[in-house]
């Protein structure tokens, strides 16, 4: 396939250039996949840091058939219709911003000739099942009303080709609506799991596209992990060597007057670092939780960071405009999630995060074991998981240079949005729990977790 003009006029351009050709590329009011592109005003509490909003087309408006019936979990259908970034540089917040916006747009547009049609027992080994994920447990589905399919071996559904990331010469089909998001469905039985951008990644080349959708696997299954069983991590002290390499803005966070902020170890056995961060305001109680798994320690404590920051930047303009706030029977999504836990009276479900008096050191060996995604891949590998991923980049956002993929690690635990929505399959809980030296898997945490 030849390269396109748009390619390579974005090749011969420089740093500044490319974002503006990029800019110019995505964002129009009636024509871009970007319709409005705004920049919030700094937060006194969050000084330097750049933060950028993208409004989107409606992208399923325009994929999905009016003639039928749209079977799918209705929290999904607004994940392709906005994308945020923030950064201690403009350059950096507007990229993030459009990669986020970018991935959620590719993986919103799909079409039948791009998925194959057929029953599992039919594709065979070929199939990555729905069995192989970690999804709910037996007493989950035989509850009434639950609103997701068992898996079903002879039922006809959509399948998308996936990449076998230890082996590419193993052909390997994953459940569509499993990648797509909001994907309008032909059998309610093909709805398995909740649409989410859980692995979705963006890049300007595959490898790096496919390492940021795996890290957001192995972050989202530390995190749901750490809240199902409550399992009190330790704090994180940042040694002299990794202070310097932090970002000048994380440092002034991490030494905020009015800000607690504090930082938790919650790697798994997988041995890629993942950093919690909390950032909370000393005055009315405004809080936010971020969290990074990078290969190196320093890049998550600055992405946990970032993260939090952002999230507490927009719980105060929620605040600020007296949004009302959902009660715990209207949680549906991630931002139900997040703004339920800015009345301070429910903060306390956090409680059991600072109840280790443990501490651990940045320069800790054991957070420095991976070194390259081959690394990652290889500890997957060892640890008896598969690593998968799927290019979901739509042409238009392939002729800008860019690649998506929906990264998928089928033995990992999922973080679930909805009140009362959690994964009883307690597969992937076992082995974490023996990692991190609990007796057993502990009775559920049934509070709803305050992840965005």
């Amino acid at each position: 396939m030849g390269r396109t003009m748009e390619q390579m006029n974005l090749d011969a351009a420089d740093p500044d250039q490319r974002l503006a050709l990029i800019h110019q590329a995505l964002v129009h009011r009636r024509h871009g996949i970007i319709t409005t592109l705004l920049e919030e005003t700094e937060h006194p509490d969050a000084r330097g840091l750049f933060v950028f909003n993208a409004l989107m087309v409606d992208v399923k408006a325009m994929m999905i058939d009016p003639s039928r019936a749209k079977p799918n979990n209705p929290t999904s259908d607004r994940a392709s219709l906005a994308g945020s970034g923030a950064a201690f540089d403009r350059t950096s917040a507007l990229w993030a911003a459009f990669g986020e916006a970018i991935e959620r747009y590719s993986a919103a547009v799909h079409f039948d000739d791009q998925l194959h049609y057929a029953s599992q027992d039919e594709l065979g080994e070929a199939a990555v099942g729905a069995e192989q994920f970690v999804l709910f447990s037996p007493e989950q589905y035989a509850a009434e009303g639950f609103e997701y399919a068992a898996p079903d071996r002879g039922a006809t559904r959509a399948w998308a080709a996936a990449a076998d990331l230890h082996d590419a010469e193993r052909e390997a089909y994953v459940p569509a609506q499993m990648v797509y998001l909001g994907m309008q469905v032909k059998d309610k039985r093909e709805i398995v799991f909740q649409s989410s951008s859980t692995g979705l990644a963006c890049g300007m080349d595959e490898p790096r596209a496919i390492l940021s959708g795996l890290a957001e696997v192995v972050e989202r299954d530390a995190f749901a992990a750490m809240w199902q069983m409550r399992y009190a991590p330790r704090a994180l002290e940042v040694s002299e060597e990794s202070w310097a390499k932090l970002l000048p803005g994380v440092q002034r966070a991490l030494r905020h007057p009015s800000l607690e902020v504090r930082l938790w170890d919650i790697t798994t056995d997988i041995g890629m670092p993942v950093v919690l961060c909390l950032a909370r305001s000393k005055n009315d109680g405004t809080m936010s939780l971020g969290a990074s798994a990078q290969l190196g320690v320093e890049q998550a404590v600055n992405k946990a960071v970032i993260e939090a920051l952002h999230g507490y930047c927009w719980g105060s303009s929620i605040l600020g405009a007296g949004t009302p706030l959902p009660e715990r029977a209207a949680i549906r999504n991630p931002g139900d999630h997040f703004a339920y836990f800015l009345e301070q009276s429910r903060q306390g479900a956090m409680d059991f995060l600072f109840q280790n008096g443990q501490t651990v050191s940045s320069a800790d060996p054991a957070l420095r074991q991976l070194a390259t995604l081959d690394d990652l891949l290889a500890r997957l590998k060892a640890l008896g998981h598969r690593a998968l991923a799927v290019d979901v980049t739509s042409a238009d956002i392939g002729s800008l240079g860019f690649c998506v993929v929906r990264a998928l690690i089928p033995g990992l635990h999922p973080l679930l949005f909805g009140d009362g929505m959690f994964s009883r399959d307690e597969r992937r809980l076992r082995k974490i729990a023996a990692f991190w030296g609990l007796d057993g898997v502990p009775p559920l945490n049934t509070d709803p977790h305050p992840f965005p």
